[in-house]
């Protein structure tokens, strides 16, 4: 008797300790009405970069600043979700997988292939980060979740369906339509919301909604999208199984143990399903069960929540099981549920009163203006790619940049909210990959000019042909021509926004001549300047391509511009013609100068005298008025439009909040009233430079920081050139700096911001469309994320701002135009990076160094209501796509005409927005029309797009269009080449091309006119 009691007992044990998946049931019960379906998601949230670099989270290292190893997460979640087949999982960062992927084995790879198949494991977002929404630019985000798309389509035939956008701290309108309804997105789950909505919508149960915020499309691209309850997307409270992490206890259900708690622990978990049940419509709710970094030992989340599946499932009141963004999204539409809707935005973002994330519009402005430096420029690089051969066009010599855009596009790193060293990490990467396309760019230069110069070409005729179209052997184009120095490399000059540049300086001093290549990535020809330093007292001329003289002005460096050096070099300055997507070439000459040359004049300088009651630069149609007794500006006209306005400009110091509750920090920005620039009774110095191609007021309203007003003989603009830093510390106070632009244009409490460079978004000043707002922070709440504009207008005229980098802004008051330039903060606002964001030019943080310098150049446009949004959008495309241009020494001039990529007339409201090389026979092509509907009378209308004018000197043989990251096929167009683009509109393309006949070459190239041929 007493032997086989000790019998039951030990196989008892044996079956509890061995019970594995197996001993639990996961399958969902069916539904019935009126009990609780709970999705749980099993997911990972992956910073790619924060506290630690991208390489250290995934790798695993420096486990003392955080716990985490993205590898052994990928790697434990395949192997558990093998041992049960209604285990799900979803992953959401590519640029993580992706590596995962390369260093797998194929034992590991057949398992996840495995996976995918079955739907254990899904992808959402699918893009190679979690980008930003506030700071990024439109372009960027989609190159980047076409990157990750890329490679789920390549590598599993996987077509992500649900937008994952937990962590951004805020969401936007561009992200609601271009990234969830345009990528082919069913659904859309964000995290965040402000405190005071987040409240109001648990309340009235609206945490799902049809999301429509595009002024332009409205309901037509609505999305049904979730806020998470929690204003985050953590696990239920005291559900989370990241034993390295939290501290909730595992579900035990040994009853011949004391800490036996399935009773306890499922009471627990159905009370969090009945409250999150409350504010949520239907019957249907997803807990996310994961957060950052976590599930590394999947076994262990797994085996709790197998086991807490199996028991919740005892209690009629819930149907609890394993599910996937699509399963739950798919449920819902299948409910019924009527949704309400939302027509605005979610930002500003705030999580308490006092802590308005308004900061990160700003933070880190170099490192901004970098990023959107890079993504223009990897545009650039990938069109002169094109013409380079199919051996180049099929090489990675881009994927370097391609990936450092993508991963900088993060939602901590483009905001400027990482670490110093991951921040480090961030500039090193876009470095290195402009360091290829550099390489690139100046060897497609070189060999496009030197072509063009041996009569390679082809004939004159305004076709852009690719080098190896060309009868003459490749290796011809290496071989030097008599009197010609065309071996010699291109060189481009990063630093040229400082006016530094050693080959120009030293080309100047030992009398070097030049030829200068200047590129243009946009579809519009463009007239512009370009400004080089060279060596002081140099004489020198300048020419086209054409051996014309052109007119140009040497000007001295404010010595601001380059403290302690600025004495010994001057800026050169000339205008030059640019045609669509093409280049141009000139030549700058130090010696041998021809006798018809127009010999560079030089700008007289002068100070300002107090006693001069007013003086005015003008410049063609734009004026601006100062007064010589306080050193402001006063007016400003623009006589094209015949507007003239009472206009002045200052800057404004905020000073931090430092231990008076919430700080100011890298999010966070919380001022505590203002800081004087100037001691009582001092003025501003101002000097003032006058020239035969551009003037300017030079003004020092602190040591530490400068503008200078630029106005050109044929711009309708003025030009803004700040320079700020090092920002003061001293005084052991934080300092968030602003310009300032006053009007008399009566804007009201109304102003306008862009989406992404997208859409121009309507603000109204202490207000939120969607709740009642109680005004905390009167400055802080009124801030909104920059990316390319921030306008005001009235019946008669509009005054706009355009941007060369994101930062945040606002209109505090009618006819104003603020916008934020940089930051230096003492304090950490306990956000989670736990650094003060205090930059300085050494890189270090707790040192000596002094602080950041920023330069940065906005542009200022006055206009009438009726004309001011077309010259906005105008100066708004210059602005994002920087000219590129590339030096190299001569002794002799050539002819070299401007060379264009586009045949025939392209439509002045589209822009090529992708020109990306597949293979050696297909391109993909993306065009952005650049208005959105009712914007302007004369723009915002459909415009006819002929492929065939992209690609002279081949022949389209198909044309597919795609979904907006090109994972989907939307159809062929047949019998004609010429598609339209509405207002706002992305269309994508996939063209399939082949070399085209002599005759057909021939015929068209007549047509092409104005461009000659590569």
């Amino acid at each position: 008797m007493l032997m086989t009691a000790l019998v039951v007992l030990v196989l008892a044990l044996v079956s509890v300790v061995s019970c594995d998946s197996q001993c639990y049931n996961t399958t969902p019960k069916d539904r019935e009405s009126g009990v609780i379906n709970v999705h749980l998601v099993c997911h990972t949230h992956d910073d790619v970069g924060w506290q630690k670099t991208v390489d250290q989270y995934y790798v695993g290292s420096r486990q003392d600043i955080r716990k985490a190893g993205v590898n052994y997460i990928i790697d434990s979640v395949v192997q558990n979700l093998q041992d049960n087949p209604d285990r799900k999982f979803v992953y959401v960062e590519m640029a993580f997988f992706s590596r995962w992927w390369n260093e797998a084995s194929d034992a590991k790879r057949e398992a996840a292939r495995t996976l995918v198949k079955n739907k254990q494991l899904t992808f959402a977002n699918g893009g190679w980060c979690m980008h930003d929404e506030a700071a990024a630019h439109f372009v960027g985000m989609v190159d980047q979740t076409t990157r990750g798309h890329r490679f789920l389509l390549d590598t599993f035939g996987y077509v992500p369906r649900t937008g994952w956008q937990l962590d951004p701290f805020g969401h936007s309108a561009t992200q609601a339509y271009l990234f969830g309804h345009d990528l082919g997105f069913d659904a859309m789950v964000l995290g965040r919301s402000d405190h005071a909505d987040l409240l109001k919508r648990r309340i009235e149960r609206d945490m799902e909604m049809l999301w429509s915020p595009s002024p332009t499309f409205g309901k037509s691209k609505a999305i049904l999208t979730q806020i998470r309850p929690d204003g985050n997307y953590e696990p239920p409270n005291c559900f989370c199984f990241d034993f390295n992490r939290c501290a909730c206890a595992p579900i035990q259900d040994d009853t011949s143990l004391e800490d036996y708690n399935v009773d306890e622990r499922v009471n627990d978990f159905i009370q969090e399903a009945l409250y999150y049940n409350d504010t949520i419509r239907g019957d249907d709710i997803m807990f996310l069960m994961g957060s950052d970094f976590q599930w590394e030992n999947a076994h262990v989340w797994y085996k709790n929540l197998d086991k807490l599946i199996h028991y919740a499932n005892k209690d009629p009141r819930v149907n609890v099981f394993y599910s996937s963004p699509e399963d739950y999204f798919a449920a819902k539409r299948a409910s019924g549920v009527e949704f309400p809707t939302k027509s605005d935005d979610f930002f500003p973002y705030s999580d308490d009163w006092h802590a308005y994330w308004t900061g990160y519009f700003t933070s880190r402005p170099s490192q901004k203006r970098y990023a959107f430096l890079m993504t223009s420029y990897l545009q650039s690089a990938r069109q002169i790619q094109y013409f380079m051969g199919s051996s180049l066009r099929e090489s990675d010599v881009l994927d370097e940049l391609e990936n450092a855009v993508s991963i900088v596009l993060h939602h901590d790193a483009i905001t400027g909210t990482a670490k110093q060293a991951v921040a480090d990490d961030y500039a090193k990467r876009l470095y290195k990959g402009g360091e290829g396309a550099a390489s690139l760019l100046n060897q497609g230069f070189k060999e496009i000019i030197d072509s063009k110069v041996r009569g390679r070409g082809g004939d004159d005729d305004g076709v852009i042909r690719p080098v190896e179209e060309s009868s003459v052997n490749d290796g011809d184009v290496l071989q030097r021509a008599e009197g010609l120095d065309l071996d010699n490399d291109f060189v481009q000059c990063p630093l040229l926004n400082i006016s530094t540049c050693a080959f120009t300086e030293t080309s100047s001093r030992s009398k070097q001549n030049m030829q200068i290549v200047v590129y243009n990535n946009l579809a519009q020809a463009r007239d512009d300047f370009v400004h080089l330093p060279i060596g002081k007292e140099s004489s020198v001329a300048v020419f086209d391509g054409a051996m014309n003289p052109v007119a140009s002005q040497i000007t001295g460096l404010d010595p601001s511009v380059r403290p302690g050096s600025s004495e010994d070099v001057e800026d050169l300055g000339f205008a030059v013609q640019i045609p669509p997507k093409g280049l141009a070439v000139y030549y700058v000459l130090f010696q041998n100068i021809p006798q018809n040359a127009t010999l560079a004049q030089r700008s007289k300088t002068r100070a300002v005298s107090p006693n001069e009651a007013s003086i005015k630069i003008s410049d063609g149609n734009i004026g601006l008025t100062f007064d010589g007794s306080s050193g402001l500006m006063r007016g400003m006209e623009n006589q094209k439009y015949g507007i003239q306005m009472e206009s002045s400009i200052d800057f404004l110091v905020y000073n931090s909040s430092n231990g008076q509750g919430q700080n100011s920090g890298a999010y966070i920005f919380r001022p505590e009233g203002t800081l004087p620039l100037l001691n009582r009774g001092d003025k501003l110095n101002l000097t003032v430079v006058e020239g035969p191609l551009f003037s300017e007021m030079r003004q020092t309203f602190a040591p530490w920081l400068h503008l200078s007003t630029r106005v050109y003989g044929n711009r309708d603009w003025a030009e803004l050139m700040w320079r700020v830093g090092p920002i003061p510390f001293a005084d052991n106070l934080g300092k968030e700096i602003s310009m300032r632009v006053s009007s008399s244009v009566s804007s009201g409490d109304e102003f306008y911001t862009d989406s992404n460079g997208r859409d121009m978004l309507k603000r109204v000043v202490n207000y939120r469309p969607t709740w009642y707002l109680q005004v905390s922070e009167p400055v802080a709440g009124n801030y909104y994320p920059l990316t390319a504009a921030l306008a005001i207008h009235d019946d008669k005229s509009e005054m706009a701002v355009l941007l060369d980098r994101a930062c945040g802004g606002t209109s505090l008051n009618s006819g104003d135009l603020e916008f934020m330039v940089h930051r230096r903060i003492l304090a950490d606002d306990a956000r989670g990076v736990g650094e003060a964001l205090n930059e300085t030019e050494c890189g270090c943080r707790d040192c000596h160094c002094a602080g950041l310098r920023v330069a940065g150049t906005t542009g200022l446009v006055l206009a009438s209501a009726t004309d001011g949004p077309g010259l906005r959008r105008q100066v708004q495309a210059r602005k994002e796509s920087p000219l590129v241009t590339a030096f190299r020494a001569i002794t002799s001039m050539d002819r070299v005409s401007p060379l264009s990529g586009i045949q025939g007339k392209f439509p002045d409201n589209v822009s090529v927005m992708t020109f990306h090389a597949q293979d050696a026979a297909s391109i993909l092509i993306r065009l952005a029309h650049m208005y959105q509907a009712m914007e302007s009378s004369s723009h915002s209308r459909t415009a006819k797009v002929d492929l065939q004018s992209l690609l002279p000197g081949k022949q389209i043989t198909e044309i597919h269009e795609k979904s907006l990251s090109a994972n989907q096929d939307l159809g062929s167009i047949t019998g004609t080449t010429v598609v339209s683009v509405d207002p706002m509109q992305i269309r994508t393309f996939v063209v399939k091309h082949k070399p085209a006949s002599p005759s057909s070459s021939s015929s068209s190239s007549l047509a092409g006119g104005l461009a000659a041929a590569f």
